[in-house]
């Protein structure tokens, strides 16, 4: 009994300390200190208890795969994400965010396989985000509004969701429902720069140019360097003076 109760006291010492280490390793993180990040799961991980219960790899992998994203090490990145995939069967996170940095990196076909891998575990709404997000890139415009629009059925309140169909209703030319998609975003995201510009843009398409004028002004008060913004401003701006 004696002993058993020294071995769990090790393991639970053992838990506590990799538990400490990755808050540690988060807070560095946040802090865009990517690689004295990793420094510290290096430290702390031990590749032999990835599959042990309660074992805090799962995080520390993860959160290894994202300062690696960071620092542009993507293979590195790879290789985490893959082993989180294994530690936990159930869990969609490292096929969404695998998929992302692939989809940034411009491996689109990579991407695609792994949103298709993480939808055999689980309907996830950020996967359909992901997939919207393929498909509006290769001007499929219907199957991205498909995707988005299955997205927000299975999480009505995912902003980037509404904000990615309002973009793919702009270029199917209905500015209608694209200023009603981008109205939800604004809604659901109030400090969005991009959102505001977005929904000033669709009202300017449909003409209504002093209502178009206050969404553009938002923004730029948000963002006032942005040029884009800034250009969108003024030149509603003459229109509405006019």
């Amino acid at each position: 009994m004696k002993h058993f109760l020294i071995s769990f006291l090790l393991i639970f010492s053992m838990v506590t300390s990799a538990a400490a280490s990755y808050k540690d390793a988060l807070k560095l993180f946040e802090a865009g200190k990517y690689q004295e990040s990793l420094n510290i799961i290096a430290a702390k991980l031990v590749v032999a208890d990835d599959m042990t219960p309660d074992s805090p790899n799962y995080k520390m992998r993860f959160l290894a795969a994202h300062n690696h994203w960071k620092l542009s090490s993507y293979n590195s990145a790879v290789l985490h994400f893959q082993r989180c995939m294994q530690i936990r069967k159930d869990l969609t996170d490292p096929y969404v965010d695998l998929a992302l940095m692939l989809y940034d990196i411009k491996k689109y076909n990579d991407s695609e396989h792994y949103v298709k891998r993480g939808l055999e575990v689980k309907q996830d709404p950020m996967l359909y985000f992901v997939y919207g997000k393929l498909a509006y890139h290769f001007k499929n415009y219907l199957k991205a509004k498909e995707f988005f629009e299955k997205s927000i059925s299975l999480n009505p309140e995912l902003y980037v969701s509404y904000n990615s169909l309002g973009l793919t209703f702009i270029a199917m030319n209905n500015y209608s429902n694209a200023y009603t998609a981008f109205s939800a975003a604004s809604v659901m995201s109030p400090r969005s720069p991009e959102i505001f510009n977005n929904v000033g843009f669709s009202l300017e398409k449909l003409q209504k140019f002093p209502d178009a004028l206050k969404y553009y002004e938002k923004a730029m008060l948000l963002q006032p360097e942005n040029t884009v913004i800034k250009a969108n401003f003024e030149r509603v701006k003459l229109l509405v003076s006019k």
